[in-house]
């Protein structure tokens, strides 16, 4: 049986790239939408290979750094034209391109490799199109989370459905943990099965989606949307605080006015429910710590201090 010649094209590290690397996935080809460790200084890579080897004592996350240390051909997106990154992969002589958190791409390029594309969307399509399912999942109290795969088409996440799972979730549930628990336990199996299927019958059995979404298109919201949205005062204060919880949008829009903020690692905590008096919305401190203030209560933070951002402050200012 032969293998397919497969290329990753990926926004999210080595999140998908490792996994089915461990299961002999025949991967020619890397590419990456954009790298950190890519644009960084010389100095500033020679203090991230000392943070994660001496200090971490770990692997460096980095994708390039594993795709070298692999031997694998990498590439990263944003740096070279539409018209380079076509020669790139026809290089590659592919069967399949296999897509993670990327942004939409044109679609000619997805007759490159024999079988065309793989997109893995974070969301029981047809719910849920487009790039920030999570945030709508959440705001709508929508407890079923869940991961497709689905060959790309010339609409966004509309192609023919190869395989779902799904997770039910519980209010406050943090979103970054749910979609790296479908991750460790379905999508590397989910990829596998399929790629063995294209291997041994040259094709996949697959679902038709209805062309109609039965949820409003997934959109990314602006961070004055956001405030505008999360600070609606029909949420009560346990969907606002479940809301907060499906991305790290919260972050920049509730955490920039304090100051050295960036200094810090931060988490979402409880809530609590007690008298509060205005402004709300608007990060303050009492006895118990610092938190976002709601009608209702208070949504508590917990912050870390991070030294690996201070040492990355003092070089970017030195």
């Amino acid at each position: 049986m032969k293998k397919l010649r497969i290329a990753i094209l990926t926004g999210s590290g080595k999140t998908i790239v490792e996994p089915l690397l461990k299961n002999n996935v025949d991967i020619v080809g890397i590419s990456e939408v954009s790298s950190e460790y890519s644009g960084m200084h010389r100095f500033n890579k020679w203090m991230e290979d000392i943070y994660w080897n001496i200090i971490r004592r770990q692997k460096s996350p980095h994708l390039v750094k594993y795709a070298n240390a692999e031997n694998i051909p990498y590439i990263e997106k944003n740096t070279i034209t539409e018209i380079n990154y076509k020669k790139w992969l026809k290089s590659l002589d592919l069967d399949l391109l296999i897509l993670h958190h990327c942004p939409i791409l044109p679609h000619d390029l997805f007759s490159i490799p024999k079988f065309g594309a793989i997109n893995i969307h974070p969301a029981l399509l047809p719910k849920y199109r487009g790039p920030n399912p999570f945030f709508w999942l959440y705001y709508n109290l929508d407890m079923t989370a869940g991961v497709t795969l689905h060959f790309v088409d010339s609409n966004v996440d509309t192609g023919n459905i190869i395989n779902q799972r799904h997770l039910d979730i519980e209010i406050g549930n943090s979103a970054l943990e749910i979609e790296a628990e479908l991750y460790r336990t379905c999508v590397a199996s989910m990829l596998i099965e399929a790629i063995s299927h294209l291997e041994s019958k040259g094709k996949i059995n697959t679902v038709l989606q209805p062309k109609e979404s039965p949820t409003v298109y997934a959109k990314r919201v602006s961070d004055d949307e956001y405030y505008e949205l999360v600070s609606n005062p029909n949420l009560t204060i346990e969907h606002f605080w479940h809301t907060l919880n499906s991305n790290d949008q919260w972050r920049k829009v509730f955490l920039s006015k304090i100051k050295y903020h960036k200094l810090y690692n931060w988490s979402l905590c409880r809530y609590e429910r007690k008298h509060m008096n205005e402004p709300y919305y608007s990060v303050r401190n009492d006895v118990d710590g610092v938190y976002i203030p709601h009608v209702a209560g208070a949504i508590y933070l917990k912050r870390k201090f991070c030294y690996k951002k201070l040492i990355k402050a003092l070089l970017k200012h030195s």
